[in-house]
């Protein structure tokens, strides 16, 4: 349009509307050279591309899509309460029954919630998730929340939800946003291991050869030849790798499409999943605890929800860890197997 830099405002700066002034004033193939000149200094100087410039229906600006994975309960439902409710908040999960409950419960406090069912686990249903997002609308924030413990399956299926999952979450998504951020939750377990026990070298084949990938981490977690303990093993390495990916995301995806990256590493949240898992180990980990308790799903949505704002344009490629002081009081994997071991009072002063 003609009229394209008076009717925008906000967007283009004054030197802008004076090359606009004198487009107006030309004529022919001129003006159409002007167009292009013009068009062209206009998103080279636009670190974002300008809410609803690109893409969705002509003339029009797209609503914003949040989507929050692991969306049905715990840290990732917190999370989609707490969004903004101008934007439209797509749950996923496993079992629609569960996110249809939130989202009707979502949509009762004024939010727009759609529940659809992802198993991230499965590249094919991430990427038709990651297809239906963008045809509601401009995907802006991914809060990757979907993940599952070390008492809820084997080392295989760990490494394939928490690893594999958080790679074809931020790969598909990628594809399909233009600026915005994404949010993979990691956790504070994914410090816990020492450096010698963690097949890092391993970490690269998760995006050339998924099957060697997987083997190798599962090798890796059964160091310990103790089916009780491989399990565990397995999430801590998993999300220690979710936190290696992300950051590794980060220059790439802001660089080429603007998307910040980073992610979060809670401590022990008191969530419907980690209360069947209470017992002595969840008495050692709290017992590093600054405040002597787990967080609250609240507490991390709001830490999730305040870093996602686009204020925080300069937070990227990082981890923030958010854990009530445990791994720096000394928890880690010798401590969460040692009964006797208890923090000083005094701390490390």
């Amino acid at each position: 349009s003609d009229n394209l830099t008076a009717e925008t405002p906000g967007i283009f700066s004054d030197t802008d509307r004076e090359r606009q002034h004198e487009l107006n004033s030309t004529s022919g193939n001129d003006r159409q050279l002007n167009i292009t000149t013009n068009m062209t200094s206009i998103q080279s100087n636009c670190l974002y591309p300008p809410h609803g410039l690109l893409g969705g229906r002509k003339g029009e600006h797209m609503d914003e899509v949040f989507v929050v994975t692991g969306g049905g309960s715990g840290i990732g439902c917190a999370v989609a309460e707490a969004l903004p409710k101008e934007a439209t908040v797509i749950i996923t999960g496993r079992t629609l029954a569960k996110l249809q409950h939130t989202a009707d419960a979502l949509n009762a406090q004024g939010h727009h919630a759609i529940p659809l069912t992802c198993d991230v686990s499965n590249r094919t249903e991430v990427h038709s998730l990651a297809q239906r997002s963008a045809e509601l609308g401009q995907v802006t924030k991914v809060i990757h929340a979907a993940g599952i413990s070390g008492s809820m399956a084997d080392a295989e299926k760990i490494i394939r939800i928490n690893a594999l999952g958080t790679v074809y979450v931020n790969q598909e998504f990628y594809k399909v946003m233009d600026g915005g951020v994404i949010v993979d939750v990691a956790s504070n377990s994914g410090y816990m291991l020492p450096s010698a026990m963690l097949p890092r070298r391993a970490y690269p084949l998760a995006l050339t050869n998924e099957d060697a990938f997987v083997k190798r981490l599962v090798r890796r977690a059964s160091l310990m030849h103790n089916k009780d303990v491989d399990p565990q093993m397995a999430y801590m390495i998993s999300k220690n790798f979710a936190r290696w990916y992300a950051a590794g995301c980060a220059f790439k995806y802001m660089r080429r499409r603007g998307i910040r990256v980073l992610s979060v590493s809670p401590g022990y949240v008191e969530t419907p999943m980690t209360e069947k898992e209470k017992g002595k180990a969840t008495d050692i980990l709290l017992s590093y605890s600054g405040p002597g308790r787990g967080a609250k799903p609240e507490e991390l949505a709001f830490l999730i929800v305040s870093i996602a704002d686009e204020r925080c344009g300069y937070l990227m490629g990082t981890d923030v860890l958010c854990d009530a002081g445990c791994v720096n009081a000394g928890y880690g994997l010798t401590v969460a197997t040692n009964e006797k071991k208890h923090p000083s009072a005094d701390g490390l002063w």
